[in-house]
C-alpha cells in the first residue's frame, strides 16, 4: 500500500473511531461503581469504546504522517505519548468490560479492589493518552497542514476527559464532563479524518481539472 493510500484510509479509520467513541459515551451508564458495571449498558459501551481505541491507534500513523514534515519535535513527542497512551487505555478497557463485569456478578467482596486503578497508571495515562493527544492536537494547529480548528477540538475533548477522571467531582458532574470532552473528542477525530480521506479525492479532481485544460 503506498503512503497515499494509507493516509487517505487512515481518515476514514479516524471517522469511524469518532462516530464509535461518540457511541460509547452516550451509552456508558453514569458511575463507575458496582451498580453502574452490573448495568446493561456497561458491556456495550466499553466494547464500542475499546474497538473505537483500536481504530483510534490505527489511525494515529496516517494522522502523524501527513503532517510530519511541519510538526516538528512537538509532533513527534505527541505522537509518541499518543500512540503508547491510547494503547494503555486500550488495555484498560479491555479488563474492564471483560474481567470487571464478573467480578461484579460473582465476587463482589472484593470489587472495590479489584475496580481501583493501579497507582502508577494514572500518570501512564495522563501523561500518555492526556498530554499526547493535546501536544498532537497543538502540533496540527501549528502544522496548518489539516484544519485548525480540529486540532483545537482534539484538545480541548481530551482535556476534559483528564479533568474529569484526575478531579474528584461529583458522580454527575464527571459523567457530564467525560460525556461532554468525549463527543467533542470524537468530533476532532471526525474532522481530521475526513480531511484525510477527502485529500485524494480533491487531489485526482484538481489533475483532471488541469488535464482537460491543457488538452483544450
Amino acid at each position: 500500500m503506498s503512503t497515499t493510500n494509507l493516509i487517505r484510509w487512515s481518515g476514514l479509520i479516524s471517522i469511524t473511531a469518532g462516530v464509535l467513541y461518540t457511541v460509547g459515551a452516550l451509552l456508558h451508564p453514569v458511575g463507575e461503581d458496582l451498580a453502574a458495571v452490573i448495568n446493561p449498558n456497561w458491556v456495550p459501551a466499553h466494547l464500542v469504546y475499546w474497538v473505537s481505541v483500536l481504530l483510534m491507534h490505527l489511525s494515529l500513523v496516517g494522522l502523524y504522517e501527513r503532517q510530519v514534515e511541519k510538526m516538528g519535535w512537538l509532533g513527534l513527542v505527541g505522537f509518541v505519548l499518543a500512540f503508547v497512551g491510547t494503547a494503555v487505555v486500550g488495555s484498560i478497557l479491555l479488563y474492564v468490560f471483560t474481567v470487571l463485569p464478573l467480578i461484579a456478578g460473582e465476587a463482589q467482596p472484593i470489587f472495590d479492589q479489584a475496580a481501583t486503578t493501579p497507582v502508577f497508571l494514572l500518570p501512564v495515562f495522563v501523561l500518555g493518552f492526556g498530554l499526547g493527544w493535546i501536544l498532537l492536537g497543538l502540533a496540527t494547529m501549528r502544522a496548518g497542514v489539516l484544519p485548525r480548528w480540529s486540532g483545537l477540538l482534539l484538545i480541548v475533548g481530551v482535556t476534559l476527559f483528564v479533568i474529569s477522571e484526575a478531579v474528584p467531582f461529583g458522580v454527575r458532574l464527571a459523567h457530564t464532563l467525560v460525556t461532554i470532552g468525549d463527543i467533542i473528542f470524537s468530533l476532532g477525530l471526525v474532522w481530521v479524518g475526513y480531511a484525510l480521506w477527502s485529500e485524494k479525492r480533491e487531489s485526482v479532481e484538481n489533475s483532471k481539472i488541469t488535464v482537460r485544460v491543457s488538452r483544450s
